[in-house]
């Protein structure tokens, strides 16, 4: 949702199936939380910003004429920034091999062939859903949807020992009109504790996941159609 508004401010339309579409066409090249183990240090650590940029160019995923606040072209960015011996900051072309291969690699040798941002629709509404972390036989849930007003009130459910059974926990009223759209943190650990029993789950919400979304398949819509959600 970022780089949607984002892109308005530009005076650009940005649409959740313009990404979608982007996402089917560019590999996974890079395996950090909550896509894998690895946090952000790790990623550095094993090329950065610098080493992904460049693959991303020679393989033609990226167009090198933009500008930028860099000047002309996005090879200027294919480099790791590191403090010089007499304290100023030298930026050298970005390692030729990744330091660590289950963190990033390469474009030959992707993760994956796309990068994991799926659009869905149905009677529900519209949603986006990421699944480059999500193992494939979670890929597809049917089950009984259970509606809950708060991630707190699924929360006590679980707590109380309601929620061992398959379902789609469907989380409404969590968008920016209705509570200021807040990070659904809590949703996730509970969720994970149930599929890693065996039980089938997946997540609907109109609330914001961002970086809280893993190995269980939630998808974020705009809204919720109030008729059939209830």
């Amino acid at each position: 949702m970022h780089l949607v508004a984002m892109a308005a401010a530009a005076g650009i339309k940005l649409t959740w199936d313009d990404i979608a579409e982007i996402s089917d066409h560019v590999p996974l090249l890079a395996r950090v939380y909550p896509n894998g183990l690895a946090d952000v240090n790790h990623f550095n650590a094993a090329g950065g910003m610098g080493f992904l940029i460049r693959e991303l160019l020679d393989d033609g995923y990226l167009h090198e004429d933009v500008r930028t606040i860099w000047g002309e072209g996005l090879r200027p960015y294919t480099v790791e920034a590191k403090l010089a011996d007499d304290g100023t900051v030298a930026r050298l072309p970005a390692p030729a091999t990744s330091g660590n291969e289950k963190v990033l690699t390469t474009a030959a040798k992707p993760f994956q062939k796309t990068g994991g941002i799926r659009v869905l629709s149905g009677n529900l509404g519209k949603s986006i859903i990421k699944i480059s972390a999500v193992k494939p036989e979670h890929r597809l849930i049917e089950a009984p949807a259970i509606i809950f007003h708060s991630q707190d009130e699924m929360q006590e459910a679980f707590k109380a020992g309601k929620l061992d059974r398959d379902f789609i926990a469907v989380i409404r009223f969590q968008g920016p009109r209705a509570n200021g759209m807040p990070e659904l943190h809590k949703l996730t650990p509970a969720l994970g504790v149930l599929q890693d029993r065996g039980r089938r789950i997946a997540l609907v919400t109109d609330g914001r996941m961002s970086g809280a979304s893993g190995k269980v398949p939630a998808a974020s819509t705009s809204r919720l159609k109030r008729s059939t959600a209830a």
